[in-house]
């Protein structure tokens, strides 16, 4: 409903006065050259299709590849992120496949209203899971020292914390429901949409939700994941000698215990890239969307008669831009997985070696043989 909004206000702005008025529209010019609007919106009728398509493809070999049986940090939430994300790109289909296909899904009542209301719900998930995997993780590598890294894994609580904000993605979206109405072949808003309560107290608290405490936890994250990767720890395990308890020395185990905690180590300094990687995709190509969404509010919120003829022009070229940026994030993890992660890469590769689920129950010894030489110690959180 937001693209449809800004559709109607430059519907009405380009046949309004400033159309005769030749002094305004000097003082007012476009701010994007109308003939790059309408090659990038050509480029844009044949990328979003192989973007969406594509990110779809390799969503689901992410989730398939993550579905394995091999331990990685943060598992619970970059499954549970890819799940949305698919439903995410599944619901971005369903709102621009007419433009193809006109009449190959079924009109209902009230449709757009419905994907409104589920769009803004995916959203909030997608956004939030990814900022609570962020905390999640920066909290277990600050704490952790190498050892004792099964201490911070807690799936119960990661179901609870992804159940919570799926809970609250639902209850912070209602209103959406009840802020317009069909009437006859167009839509139009209600007394609630106008109200004071939705117009001054929801608008602020929907993008406090969605953009400010976001942008200001990315930013945090991107210092205090920084300052555990460039910190360093040496992990000793240290003895004492003999009655003496003010020497120690240095006991570094049998050659495997010490593989494995270096491996651990790795793995983890690679997630905390992972999630630095994910930190700068999500400010140049997820929050965009949001704060187009925030100014392009801004300005249907303003009562002046002055407006330029084409700003509501460039707003929608501005979020056609951003939303086809927010679905190339989606695309684009597969690849930073597969580039930051070798657990990851373990997964893919028993994926596309046909050793899945029900092929390693099959075959159990063979695969704690492998799961012997190349398992990490990095258990599920």
């Amino acid at each position: 409903m937001d693209r449809y909004e800004f559709e109607i206000h430059s519907q009405v702005s380009t046949s309004h006065a400033f159309s005769t008025t030749t002094v305004s529209s000097a003082l007012l010019p476009a701010i994007i050259n109308p003939e790059w609007i309408s090659m990038v919106e050509h480029i844009h009728y044949y990328a979003y299709p192989i973007i969406i398509l594509s990110g779809i493809f390799f969503s689901l070999i992410t989730l398939i590849s993550l579905a394995q049986n091999v331990h990685m940090t943060s598992k619970p939430y970059l499954f549970t992120q890819t799940i949305f994300d698919i439903l995410f790109l599944l619901l971005g289909v369903c709102l621009n496949i007419s433009k193809y296909y006109p009449n190959i899904l079924p009109k209902f009542p009230n449709e757009k209203i419905y994907y409104n209301f589920l769009f803004y719900i995916l959203w909030f998930i997608v956004i939030w899971i990814f900022l609570i995997s962020c905390l999640d993780h920066t909290c277990t590598a600050i704490q952790s020292n190498g050892y004792n890294e099964r201490l911070f894994c807690s799936p119960c609580n990661s179901k609870n914390v992804i159940l919570g904000i799926v809970l609250l993605g639902i209850i912070f979206s209602l209103p959406q429901l009840f802020a317009w109405e069909s009437f006859e072949t167009i839509y139009r808003t209600t007394y609630l949409r106008t109200s004071f309560l939705y117009e001054h107290i929801y608008f602020w608290f929907l993008h406090i939700i969605y953009l400010f405490i976001p942008l200001f936890a990315i930013f945090v994250f991107l210092g205090t994941l920084s300052y555990t990767l460039c910190k360093k720890k040496e992990h000793y395990l240290l003895t004492s000698n003999g009655g003496n308890h003010g020497h120690y020395t240095i006991h570094y185990g049998n050659p495997h215990e010490t593989s494995i905690n270096y491996s651990k180590t790795r793995e983890r300094e690679n997630i905390t890239k992972l999630f630095i990687m994910m930190c700068f995709l999500y400010l140049m190509l997820v929050l965009p969307y949001s704060f187009v969404i925030f100014f392009g509010k801004l300005f249907l919120r303003e009562q002046t008669t002055i407006q330029s003829k084409t700003i509501f022009q460039e707003i929608l070229f501005a979020y056609d831009v951003s939303l086809i940026l927010f679905y190339l994030q989606i695309l684009m993890k597969f690849f930073v997985l597969t580039i930051f992660s070798r657990n990851f890469r373990l997964c893919f590769k028993k994926f596309i070696t046909c050793r899945c689920l029900c092929c390693c129950c099959t075959r159990k010894k063979s695969s704690s043989i492998d799961n012997h030489e190349h398992e990490d110690g990095i258990y599920m959180k």
